[in-house]
């Protein structure tokens, strides 16, 4: 990269640091290359000139940089309701849910697999949210319905429950088609970028045929793609960070490099991430400082790229809401909000290595999150909030408590919490809900007490319905 570039966040990594990465990257895709199991992405590097030896993509330094020319600084994402549209670019930050967990943990640590009803619920929850600005379709994998059209099923619901910007699905390159198709229907002509879409490689230096195919189907509408890549440190990739962030960057370019073969002007955002292997027992392990670590040498690539950029929010590894999963998702969350990353992923409810989601857990991400924003917000500086003629009139024997100037600012001045607990010993003793999994436990209930459904055009509903209906009779019948 020009060594004039402007880098927005120095946050873990210097220039130096980020040309390393980048040239090391670059001796990777030359020497070594990209694993791409799909036959239709094979074709696209071969019909532009890629060297291509059986599944393996070599990239010359100026594939690279004549993509990363043509993908865009910023794009806005169209919501269904207008006024939730969001702008994603450096620096903004956007939050989207749990993703994809298979099962749902209660405050009493009983486990159970996810199912439509829960998706549901979690729809509702982020549509009402105040600090989730992003739906995601696999906001949990439900396992009480065909695994074969469970990403219409979500899909739909997620369309009719929440007006807001949404993730759509791909995990396979029909789901992607189906998210192109329903989009469709509730925007018309896709002229303009209406949902987003995860990409993961696999390591080390691969792409499934599944994620290659629907990239490949996102990037020919113009939509925008999250494309990530990670590795555990020690097992499928190099157990040092330095390994670990060029092995990443290297599977992350080629997947840039075929977004804009297919469409130039793709929007994409960058993402990367690596966590330790326990080595001891085998495990993947959340919410350690090599995440931390990642998120912030993540965004700072992201930014060497002019790219809008990906992290992860408070996971944990805790199977419950307790003292742990607290310091690592406010850990993981602070650093998080602190770089600069776009769009923050798994931001509310996620448990147990990803593999759980809390409704309890959901509520005090969300108190997190909103202390987090009340700390970033800056401080006041009007001639009102300077309060000379307060202090001047009051001296240094005024009572500050019953002046005006403290009641009319009393109810707005101060981050009020909604689950956090102030009370006294006698008042906490004489409480229903003591504990906090309780209270956040009667806030859910509260929550979805409230939901109102967001309006829809009715001959859209039908035309969504019947879509799929017709998809589900489609795969029944084959």
């Amino acid at each position: 990269m020009d060594k004039n570039s402007k880098i927005v966040s120095k946050c873990m990594l210097d220039q130096e640091k980020l040309d390393l990465i980048h040239n090391r990257s670059l001796e990777i895709l030359k020497d070594s290359g990209i694993r791409f199991s799909s036959p239709k992405a094979l074709a696209v590097f071969k019909k532009h000139g890629l060297k291509v030896e059986g599944e393996k993509v070599y990239f010359e330094e100026s594939d690279i940089m004549d993509a990363l020319k043509t993908v865009p600084r910023k794009f806005l994402l169209n919501a269904r309701n207008t006024d939730r549209n969001q702008k994603i670019e450096i620096g903004t930050r956007l939050r989207i849910p749990g993703f994809g967990a298979p099962f749902i943990i209660d405050i009493e640590g009983n486990v159970q697999d996810s199912t439509l009803a829960d998706a549901q619920q979690f729809y509702m929850l982020t549509h009402m949210s105040n600090c989730l600005e992003i739906n995601s379709s696999i906001i949990v994998q439900p396992n009480d319905v065909d695994s074969r059209t469970s990403h219409l099923d979500l899909l739909l619901n997620m369309m009719l429950l929440s007006d807001k910007p949404i993730m759509a699905s791909t995990v396979s390159e029909q789901a992607a088609l189906d998210s192109i198709n329903m989009a469709r229907i509730v925007w018309g002509n896709l002229d303009k970028q209406v949902m987003i879409g995860l990409i993961n490689s696999l390591s080390p230096l691969q792409y499934s045929k599944d994620m290659s195919d629907a990239l490949m189907v996102y990037a020919h509408e113009c939509q925008p793609v999250v494309i990530h890549s990670a590795c555990l440190m020690g097992s499928t990739g190099p157990i040092t960070m330095a390994g670990s962030l060029i092995l990443s960057n290297a599977a992350n370019l080629a997947g840039i490099c075929l977004t804009q073969l297919i469409h130039p002007g793709t929007p994409v955002v960058y993402g990367l991430g690596g966590s330790p292997t326990d080595l001891r027992k085998g495990n993947y392990v959340n919410a350690s400082p090599e995440d931390v670590k990642h998120i912030l040498a993540s965004v700072d690539l992201a930014n060497y790229y002019h790219l809008p950029s990906r992290c992860m929010g408070p996971i944990t590894d805790s199977l419950s809401l307790d003292y742990q999963a607290g310091v690592e998702s406010t850990f993981l969350s602070i650093f998080s909000s602190l770089s600069g990353a776009s769009i923050i992923f798994q931001a509310c409810g996620i448990v147990g290595s990803l593999l759980y989601m809390s409704y309890e857990k959901f509520i005090a991400d969300m108190e997190l999150w909103r202390l987090i924003g009340a700390f970033e917000d800056p401080i006041e500086w009007t001639e009102d909030a300077l309060a000379m003629d307060l202090i001047k009139r009051l001296g240094s024997e005024g009572n500050y408590l019953v002046d005006d100037h403290t009641l009319n600012r009393c109810r707005n001045e101060f981050y009020i919490p909604e689950l956090g607990m102030r009370e006294g010993y006698a008042q906490w003793q004489e409480m229903e809900n003591r504990e906090i999994k309780a209270r956040a436990k009667h806030l859910v209930e509260i929550r979805l007490s409230s939901y109102e459904r967001p309006y829809i055009d009715s001959k859209v509903l039908r035309q969504l319905n019947s879509y799929v209906d017709e998809r589900k009779r489609n795969i029944q019948d084959y």
